[in-house]
């Protein structure tokens, strides 16, 4: 006569044997398959080491340096005629009490409540490089709380007088 139940031990250890093994076949197949090879797979890693998801700023950003706020490119701009851009900030905490430029003629179109809108001009056609600091901004603010100042509607006209859009960003300080 048979022992049933030592049968049955043996069948119920290949059976989670099995589940086991096809388990780790299955995620090893989803992970080369699908989340190696594609977007979505990139975005759903949450591995630091595996992670290359870099931080890119925009063409033009702004940065702080210790009091004070700089302009700064992220790209290379040839043959510029003029750059424009205006600035968003909370009036309320935050005034512009100067923007200053080595390099350009600065027109300030408009220094209302919460926008300042700005035109860069020369006389003659000029580059900006990569991380040159094209415009330095003063600002003073009453409470010592975070704010934030926004570029928008940024773009430059070359020599041919094309106009090309900028990606912006701002900056929370």
């Amino acid at each position: 006569m048979k022992d049933f139940i030592k049968k049955y031990q043996n069948h119920k250890l290949m059976t989670n044997v099995n589940i086991v093994i096809a388990s780790l076949v299955l995620a090893v197949l989803i992970n080369v398959f699908v989340v190696d090879w594609t977007n979505i797979g990139q975005s759903l890693k949450t591995s630091v080491l595996n992670s290359k998801v870099g931080v890119e700023k925009a063409d033009i950003y702004l940065q702080k340096i210790d009091n004070e706020l700089f302009l700064v490119a992220n790209k290379n701009m040839a043959n510029l005629d003029n750059l424009s851009l205006s600035i968003i900030y909370n009036p309320e905490n935050v005034t512009i009490t100067d923007i200053r430029s080595e390099l350009w003629q600065i027109a300030n179109l408009s220094n209302d409540k919460w926008i300042s809108s700005i035109i860069l001009s020369t006389d003659k056609v000029k580059n900006i490089s990569r991380w040159e600091k094209v415009l330095k901004i003063v600002t003073n603010k009453k409470e010592e709380k975070s704010e934030n100042i926004n570029i928008v509607n940024a773009n430059f006209t070359d020599n041919n007088k094309w106009q090309f859009l900028l990606s912006t960003s701002g900056i929370t300080f």
